[in-house]
């Protein structure tokens, strides 16, 4: 992995380091409302799950993790971006920005810049999301990232709960 730079940011490979920095953006209570997780317990446990991360790959060895803190030159961390690569040419995306860092474009150029690392560095071609229904803020991110919100026919095989909806590109 390697840092990204996209407009205005910089995308961190994330390390076992950026727990402390990172606890507080977790713990925005706005950026829990569609999450299916509480907030981090503790620097400490927030540590653990980074140690795991930080080895860019599942337990199993099947999928590479690769996660990126998102930051703007010499900032505090406001957030994450990051992609499971699941298959070869197939990954899962994800992004999480602190609420006050809504509404200015950097989630859209922060997961733009990812897209296309990822697909550059991994051959991906095909990426997956999962939303709530009701977060029409990530939705409408999507919708400008190019992605479409999937078929019945493409959503077969995905264990999506009653309130998600999958969206590819």
């Amino acid at each position: 992995m390697q840092t990204i730079t996209a407009a205005d940011l910089v995308l961190e490979p994330l390390t076992v380091a950026h727990a402390p920095e990172m606890f507080e953006v977790l713990c925005d209570p706005l950026t829990h409302r569609y999450l299916d997780h509480p907030p981090p317990a503790s620097i400490d446990h927030l540590r653990a799950v980074y140690k795991q991360l930080e080895t860019r790959k599942s337990p199993d060895g099947r999928q590479l993790w690769l996660n990126w803190v998102v930051r703007l030159p010499g900032q505090p961390p406001m957030g994450f971006v990051q992609a499971t690569v699941t298959s070869p040419g197939r990954a899962w995306v994800a992004y999480l920005l602190a609420s006050k860092h809504w509404g200015r474009g950097h989630a859209y150029s922060a997961m733009l810049a990812m897209l296309d690392d990822v697909g550059k560095s991994c051959g991906v071609t095909r990426y997956m999301a999962t939303v709530e229904v009701d977060n029409q803020r990530s939705i409408r991110l999507l919708e400008r990232l190019g992605f479409h919100g999937a078929t019945v026919q493409e959503a077969v095989g995905h264990e999506l709960t009653a309130t998600e909806r999958l969206f590819l590109r």
